[in-house]
């Protein structure tokens, strides 16, 4: 008889015989999915584009309840088969666990939402309490000692802190017994799917918005400004990125006023100028690479912007990290929720099963020393 480890090896020598014995004939043990797993199995396939099992939602609810005339009600429903097929949870509970897991893999599924990830910090937060996010400036060159001399106290730097709180975003979506009964599979299979785009989307604009909102942080001051040194009103080419690549690099230590001496790694445009920022780094009939084109800035479109002109440049975050985001107990990914209770509620009232999805988080501009715009008239 062989076990298997944790660690994936098996042990044989348990058994002398290598059988089981004690099970009447036969010494092989057959591991039967139960049908709780294959009902779970069958909603998982009607909502996976790749497998066409199953293309009825209102089969799979026939077969799950055994309510044939569409009532919606435990009492038409066959028990056995209810209990068999559910367990302790409800049709509404286990339509809810598959459209959650169909949820996450597209929210997971990379695609032109997920650029705001080169502009941020992700961390943990433990609660919607304010988040303190500080940080202390340099400290200037170390003076000389003299022999025999005391050495003299240096400034010390002072800090900068951006702060900010989690804040909950989400909404609620029906599946009616009507969409069941019509069978309208498609409306019912693009939930999940439309439900994680719409997270996505409102996570990425959140983040992108610091860019074209320039809201005023931490310091009191516009994230772009002539302050802070990194805004710039020229249109985007070869001579203005190397305008605004000189400024990132001359951005200073606070306090200590040293220079950092980072630049870009990103150039962020709209759609409209994506073809114009890609052959600013291409080289045609020149052999050698000039300037610009040496620095091979990854290019990163933003699909939501509807300035056609104003264009930015941002440091690696490994370098720089410029917005922080904090998502609540570390959940990045959006949950969701389902009311159905069939004796209260909207199942009770209106034949309604309501779902909500909930996405916990926040997010602040922590240095703007990592960002430049050309912000053009």
């Amino acid at each position: 008889m062989k076990w298997l480890l944790p660690g994936g090896s098996y042990v044989s020598r348990l058994v002398p015989s290598g059988k089981v014995t004690g099970l009447g004939d036969t010494g092989t043990v057959h591991l039967v999915e139960g049908r709780d797993q294959k009902v779970a199995r069958m909603l998982d396939a009607l909502f996976d584009p790749a497998d066409r099992s199953v293309i009825s939602i209102r089969e799979a609810y026939v077969q799950i309840t055994g309510d044939s005339r569409f009532t919606g009600n435990v009492r038409s429903c066959d028990q056995g088969l209810l209990r068999e097929s559910l367990g302790s949870q409800s049709f509404a509970d286990v339509l809810g666990d598959s459209i959650s897991r169909m949820m996450i893999r597209d929210y997971n599924t990379t695609g032109i939402y997920d650029v705001w990830r080169d502009l941020v910090r992700i961390v943990p937060v433990s609660d919607f309490r304010t988040q303190e996010r500080v940080r202390f400036g340099g400290y200037g060159d170390l003076p000389g000692v003299a022999e025999g001399e005391p050495y003299m106290s240096l400034d010390s730097p002072t800090d900068e802190k951006a702060t900010y709180a989690a804040t909950k975003r989400g909404g609620t979506e029906d599946i009616t017994l009507e969409m069941i009964t019509n069978d309208d599979v498609g409306v019912v299979v693009d939930v999940p799917r439309k439900l994680a785009r719409a997270a996505k989307r409102t996570l990425s604009k959140s983040v992108l918005d610091f860019l074209t909102n320039n809201p005023v942080i931490y310091d009191g001051v516009a994230l772009f400004h002539a302050d802070h040194g990194n805004l710039g009103t020229a249109a985007l080419s070869s001579t203005s990125v190397g305008v605004g690549r000189k400024a990132m690099r001359s951005q200073t230590e606070k306090d200590s006023g040293e220079r950092l001496g980072i630049g870009p790694r990103f150039l962020w445009v709209p759609d409209e100028l994506e073809e114009t920022a890609f052959n600013l780094f291409r080289r045609s009939t020149n052999l050698d690479a000039d300037f610009v084109q040496s620095l091979q800035l990854a290019v990163r479109p933003v699909w939501c912007w509807s300035d056609t002109n104003d264009w930015c440049l941002s440091a690696d975050t490994n370098d720089v990290p410029v917005i922080e985001v904090g998502f609540l107990k570390g959940q990045q990914e959006p949950e969701l929720f389902v009311q159905d209770s069939p004796t209260s509620g909207s199942l009770f009232s209106n034949d309604i099963i309501t779902y909500k999805i909930r996405h916990i988080y926040g997010g602040a501009v922590i240095d703007f020393r990592g960002l430049y715009k050309g912000a053009v008239p």
